[in-house]
């Protein structure tokens, strides 16, 4: 017998008509919430594709790319997969005049999409804060532009003194912890800070990286604070993760 979680990703595969190659449910390790991967396909793209999956497209992205707007539906179509695994009311999840999702206030969640990858992290509570990013690994260039505007001199050193996890894989970890550090806590922050304001100390181990605060970001975030971002590296890419709650950052 299918179950509905297993019932509601068949359903989002067929309505994508060949767009969604697949999608897996991962443990986020963390009470009623939902952690969702998904591969697309670009080249099975097609602007119908909005209303067969009943997904708004938003003014904004008329002048936008193809890519553009494949990897919104990609990311705007799992986020309300997942509410529906949740129990949740699942509605149109806009953008926010900050160019971030605006989720239902029963719910909190994060969207992320690189390179045909897509994800999202949701939650059945609206007092977290969460953030998700996947990304493809870096190589070659893509690699080199990471080295020289993620990752700080130190971190460099202890990539490069480990054997635990491959360069080009730790380098992409690092990038997308980052991200997914960024997400979660911007709620807080309210503006957008840089890749310097994170660091990491140690070799990621048993699916956590812990990222420390390099300076203060808020009155609720000071220097030294940290933060354990949870992660997942599978054939060609990495996913991470990260949930907070709000009071936790806010007092």
């Amino acid at each position: 017998m299918t179950s509905p979680i297993d019932g509601e990703l068949d359903r989002l595969i067929a309505s994508s008509r060949g767009f969604f190659v697949n999608v897996d449910l991962h443990d986020p390790r963390l009470p009623d919430a939902i952690l969702l991967h998904g591969r697309f396909n670009f080249d099975s793209f097609t602007e119908n594709l909005f209303d067969l999956m009943a997904i708004e497209r938003p003014i904004s992205l008329s002048r936008a790319l193809p890519i553009r707007r494949a990897e919104f539906l990609a990311g705007r179509s799992i986020a309300r997969a997942a509410l529906h695994m949740l129990g949740q009311a699942a509605p149109q999840i806009p953008i926010r005049p900050d160019r971030a999702p605006l989720w239902p206030p029963s719910s909190a969640g994060s969207i992320s999409h690189a390179r045909g990858h897509c994800a999202c992290f949701a939650i059945a509570d609206g007092t977290w804060q969460v953030g998700v990013d996947v990304e493809a690994l870096a190589s070659g260039h893509a690699l080199v532009s990471l080295l020289s505007t993620t990752v700080n001199e130190d971190e460099r050193a202890l990539i490069a003194r480990q054997s635990a996890v491959s360069s080009d894989c730790l380098v992409t970890l690092l990038f997308s912890a980052k991200e997914t550090l960024f997400k979660a806590l911007y709620p807080t922050v309210r503006d957008f800070f840089g890749f310097d304001c994170a660091q990491l100390h140690t070799v990621p181990r048993d699916g956590r990286l812990r990222l420390h605060l390099t300076r203060t970001l808020s009155q609720e975030l000071p220097k030294g604070g940290h933060f354990d971002v949870s992660f997942e590296i599978k054939a060609g890419h990495v996913l991470t993760w990260l949930a907070v709650r709000r009071d936790d950052v806010s007092r």
